[in-house]
This record gives structure tokens, sequence and C-alpha cells, in this order.
């Protein structure tokens, strides 16, 4: 009887029927509780991120602003909260889990992370527990950013000692006008467009422009990328015409230099800006001069004008140029990027000059040396409500400027060498062996201290160039040192001492405002002055912060 009911085959498949029903009621029901779940989960996710973003826009208040966002959108009580400030660097170098830096200062970035939970609701029927765990983080920075630059003003260059000097650098003549220069430093070019001309000439297919400014591209390739950009400016053909010409000579070539050291992204780098983005605006003439500047990798150059300076016999320079960084790209107050500098520069010009009454022509060795100039971003003020509130502060401090009439060994003027004797007297006259005359003379310029410089919101949009000042200096530079030259006159000749340093001085005093012309159009070439330091705000981001995780 038994065998018979095991072996009766009748209503199995019923029984198979109600068991994969209530598999798949379980599976359904699972099912239900899982899609609650990820919208419990969605829902948290998009409550951690507003409150992140809230919190990033001011890190001081972040635990407050985070928490009060997070109570406002149904999480409070019943949520595990922890809010943190620090530092995030969007570097693709560096892990994802190690690129926000929990306590670093300053700080600009935030991390908010949340633990709660969602009720099941047929969880509980298969022995699950009757809620879920949710835990979920997002990390927001500040976008809040100034780019400003410090370097010379190019107003009335001298187009003849600028295109031999910058022809020098790059081993090409130039011949640029004075029309030219104008156009290159009036030109003002969104950075991140000079980017976007770039990334083809590199082959990179790069998502953001922090991959373009780590790669390398010669001068010839930025300053064809400069033009490209010049071409999409209001009034920027004469600069593109300029910049065409330096194409033109270098045909994408020269010496490899990095993108970055020209273009900075700054503190922005963190956000690893995408294209299209908006950048800090440049002067074409700062970037080209930067370029071809890092480009001349002997750090000096030496040029020979003859006679073409109008007052002298025959002029030569040797110009010793360091590293510089004169534009921030996008940085925050206090951050390890918000200072720049112009490079430690070394200067000899050495000028010969006619001398009446028979004595020949004299030859002047002026010498200069200037520390390097600095500014730094002290504060801005960017209200979301008021864009026309902008306000931002910078701190600067005009570099210690030695300039001397002295005996200078030209392997001295490189910048990377130890500084020259001052006090060594030069031979300015010899009439061998009857007449030797020397000089020396010496003078200092320094600001011992920083000065603050505020730009207001019209000064940013107008681009507004502002000037901070050494003290010390009197009229012009080589005046002034011809003023206090101290000639000694040795030797037999027939003409009394008296008459032959009363010769010099009056030729050297009327030769010195050509030497100084020569002088101050040599440093601006290079975004340079003697005892004072221009400073402009290129632009600002106030975006009120961004996630980044």
């Amino acid at each position: 009887m038994t065998g018979g009911w095991l072996s009766d085959r009748r209503g199995s498949v019923a029984v198979f029927t109600a068991l994969g029903f209530t598999v798949l009621l379980g599976a359904a029901a699972l099912g239900i509780d899982i899609g609650a779940m990820v919208v419990a989960r969605r829902k948290a996710q998009g409550a951690v991120d507003i409150a992140a973003t809230l919190a990033a826009a001011n890190p001081a208040l972040a635990d407050v602003l985070a928490r009060r966002s997070l109570s406002d959108n149904g999480y409070g009580a019943n949520a595990t909260i922890t809010v943190q400030a620090g530092t995030y660097a969007g570097d693709s170098k560096v892990p994802v889990d190690q690129r926000f830096v929990v306590g670093a200062s300053p700080a600009s970035a935030v991390r908010v992370a949340m633990q709660t939970a969602t009720p099941t609701f047929f969880a509980p029927a298969i022995g699950l527990g009757r809620e879920a765990a949710i835990g979920v983080k997002g990390i927001a920075a500040s976008a809040q950013f100034a780019s400003f630059t410090i370097g010379s003003g190019l107003a009335s260059l001298d187009a003849g000692i600028a295109n031999a000097i910058l022809g020098a650098m790059l081993g090409k003549p130039i011949s640029l006008s004075v029309m030219d220069y104008n156009a290159l430093a009036s030109t003002r070019i969104d950075a991140f467009r000079v980017l976007d001309a770039l990334a083809p000439t590199l082959n990179l297919q790069a998502g953001n422009y922090t991959d373009i400014v780590a790669a390398n591209a010669t001068v010839g390739q930025i300053a064809a990328a400069l033009q490209v950009a010049s071409n999409g400016v209001v009034d920027g053909s004469g600069a593109a015409s300029a910049l065409a010409q330096i194409t033109s000579a270098l045909r994408g070539g020269g010496t490899p230099v990095h993108v970055g050291q020209v273009i900075d992204l700054g503190d922005a780098a963190a956000l690893t800006p995408g294209a299209g983005t908006k950048g800090p605006m440049i002067s074409a003439m700062d970037a080209l001069s930067d370029a071809i500047s890092l480009g001349n990798g002997q750090r000096q150059v030496s040029v020979d004008l003859g006679p073409a300076i109008p007052g002298l016999l025959r002029t030569q320079i040797t110009l010793g140029i360091g590293e510089q960084k004169q534009s921030s790209g996008y940085v925050q107050p206090g951050s390890a990027n918000s200072t720049v500098m112009t490079a430690q520069t070394r200067l000899l010009i050495e000028s010969t000059i006619a001398l009446p009454l028979g004595l020949g022509s004299v030859t002047l060795p002026v010498y200069l040396q200037i520390a390097m100039s600095r500014a730094s971003l002290r504060s801005m003020s960017c209200p979301w409500s008021s864009q026309g509130r902008r306000q931002v502060v910078l701190d600067a401090q005009p570099g210690v400027a030695d300039l001397a009439i002295a005996d200078i060994p030209k392997a001295l003027i490189d910048p990377a060498t130890q500084p020259p004797d001052l006090s060594q007297p030069a031979t300015l006259l010899r009439v061998a062996p009857a007449l030797i005359v020397t000089g020396r003379s010496r003078a200092t310029l320094a600001s011992p201290y920083m000065q603050s410089v505020t730009f207001s919101d019209d000064d940013i949009t107008r681009h507004t160039v502002r000037t901070v000042s050494s003290s010390g200096l009197a009229q012009s530079s080589v005046a002034s040192l011809v003023q206090s030259l101290t000639l000694s006159v040795n030797g037999l000749g027939l003409l009394a001492p008296g008459l032959v340093t009363a010769t010099l001085g009056t030729a050297l005093g009327v030769a010195a405002p050509s030497i100084d012309a020569v002088l101050d159009n040599t440093l601006r070439t290079i975004g340079i002055r003697v005892g004072t330091a221009d400073l402009s705000v290129d632009g600002t981001r106030c975006d009120q912060a961004v996630l980044v995780q």
C-alpha cells in the first residue's frame, strides 16, 4: 500500500507549481525591498552631496552647514553624520582614496559621510532584518578662486631692443614692430582656449586641462596656440599677426618647455576643469615672453646692439634670468600656489661713449641684480548674491635691486652662480700707459615690507594695473649711479686729473638717459621693472562649490 502511494505521481505538478509560486513571490518581495533600498540610498546620496557642497562653500562652518542641510532633508537623529574639512587634490596620479586630506590647511574641501537605515517590508518574513543599513559619502571643494599676475607692463617697449633680446633667446631673428608689441601687450586671451588649441598638436585626447599642463610643448607649438586663441578675441588680430611671425620663424619647433610653467591651473587643478570651462585671462605678450624665456635653457644671453642706441657708440647686453612664476592661475588665499614672483635677474650693460678733447672713448659697465618680486593673494570676497561686490586683495613686495658701476666678470651673470663683488672698481678709460681711469658706484632699492593692494569689481573687469614701488630711487637709475660715481685717475697724462674727471662726468651724464632706456626696455621684455611691481587680477571664479567625489 505504501509503495503504491510513493509511486503515485498524480498531483506532482500542482506541488511543484505551488513551490515555484512561493519562490517567485519571495523573490518579488525581496525585489521590492531591494528597489526601496536603492531609492533610499539614492535619496541619501543626494542629500549628502548637497550638504557637502553647501559646507565646502564655507569650510569654517562646515559642520553646522552640513548638519543643517541634512536635517532639512529629513536626516537628523536617525542618522550618524561625520563632517570633515580638509583639502582635495584632483591629480590623476594620486589614488582616489588619497586625494582628500583631512585637517590640511587652508581648508578648501569638505567630506560628509552618513550612516542611516531604511525599513524593509518583506525581508523579515524570510528571517532577514527589519532595516537595511545605508552608508553614503560625498566630497565637495570650494570653487572660489582668483587669478593674478605680477609683471612690468609693456607700454612704449623699444622694438629693436625687444627683438634683439627675444631673438637671442630663440636663436632666431625676430622683426616685430612697436605696433606688434603693443598689440601683444594689450591682447588678453582665455588661458584655457590656449590649452584647447595646444592639445591637438600634442596628440592629447584630454578630457580635462590637468593632463595638458602636465605635458611638454615646444615654444613654436605654444606660440601657434596663442595665435589661435588670439584670433578668437575681439581686436585680437594684431596680436595674432605678430604671433604668426613668431610661429613662421619657429615652424612649430624650438625648445620643449613644461606647459604648466607658462599656463598654470593653480588650485583649480584640483577640480580637473573640463573642456569649455572659462579660464583666467592672460596677456599674450606675457605668455609668449615666459615661453621664450623658459625655452632659453642657457639662462644667459648676450646681445650686441652695435651703434643702434642714439648717443652711444656701441652697446652690449649680457642678461641672466632665473626661474619665475608670474601668473598664478586660479588660486585660493593662503594656498601653496597663491604666491607668484618675477625672475631673479642679473643684467650687465656695457656702453661705449665718445669723449671730447681727444680722449677717445670710455666704456661704462652698468650692472643690475634684482631679487624676486613677490605677490600673494591675501583675500577675496565673492558674494553669490551680488557679483558686483567682488573684491581681491593682494600683498606685494618689489624685489631688492642693486645697481652698480663695477668690474663684473661675465661668468657671474648667471643667477645660479654666486653674486659678484660690487666693490671692485671698473676700468672706464685706458690710454696706455699714460692714463687709466677707474670708477665705482652703487645704489640699492628696497621695500622692507609687503604692501596691500585692493582690486574692486570694476578694477577686475577693466584689468586695471596697480603698482607698488620701492624707496630709494631718485631720478633715473643710471643717472643716480653716475652722480655718485667715484673716479680715480692714474698715470702721467698731460691733462689735469680734475679736467679728466669733469670731462668724463659730463659725457657720462649725457649718455645716462640712453643707457637707462636700454636697461628699462631689456627688463620690460622679460616682465620686470627696477624697484616696482605691476599687479593685475586676471579673473575670478565665484562658484559656490563643486562636487568632486
